[in-house]
């Protein structure tokens, strides 16, 4: 037998790909488009950002925390994993934990960030993460409004038969 038999047989496949190039500079309404989203991507409120720009505005608010406190590049690095991690954990997801401005597209505040300084002069930074405690309903005090409570029964009380059935029925 022949030893082409297991062989694969390719075919000519040079393709020519330049026309399938998109100059974005000759179609100028696309281009306007893509810019026109650009701008307004960190103009939305912070809950409606994607990840990544959040992350986006979290290496930017860690930027500017390092300049106002001088941080230190190891604090700086610290305090962005500890960002970020809490990202993933979605502590920072609500509206409530971060404080967002849209209109200068900057990070305000991280509420449940705080900072300790060390006897040594480093900063730690921790997140308080908010324990959701147990409520419990309240009961009313007014029985419930079933059609098969009587008034002077508790909801979950057994009705006699003259009960259930109505004053009217008894002659």
């Amino acid at each position: 037998m022949s030893s082409n038999r297991n062989r694969t047989v390719r075919k000519n496949t040079t393709h020519d790909l330049s026309a399938n190039v998109i100059d974005f500079a000759v179609n100028e309404s696309l281009e306007r488009l893509i810019n026109t989203e650009i701008e307004a991507a960190y103009r939305r409120p912070w809950h409606r950002l994607d990840r990544g720009l959040r992350l986006n505005r979290l290496r930017l608010f860690v930027d500017d925390l390092a300049t106002k406190r001088s941080l230190k590049p190891q604090e700086k690095a610290a305090l962005l994993t500890l960002l970020t991690k809490s990202l993933d954990k979605k502590l920072l997801n609500s509206k409530v934990a971060v404080d967002y401005d849209p209109e200068t597209e900057r990070i305000l505040e991280i509420k449940p960030l705080v900072m300790h300084q060390t006897a040594a002069g480093e900063v730690l930074f921790q997140l308080l993460e908010k324990r959701n405690a147990v409520t419990f309903r309240k009961r009313s005090s007014a029985p419930s409004a079933s059609p098969a409570a009587a008034p002077g029964k508790a909801s979950g009380e057994a009705l006699t038969p003259a009960e259930a059935t109505g004053p009217e029925a008894e002659v």
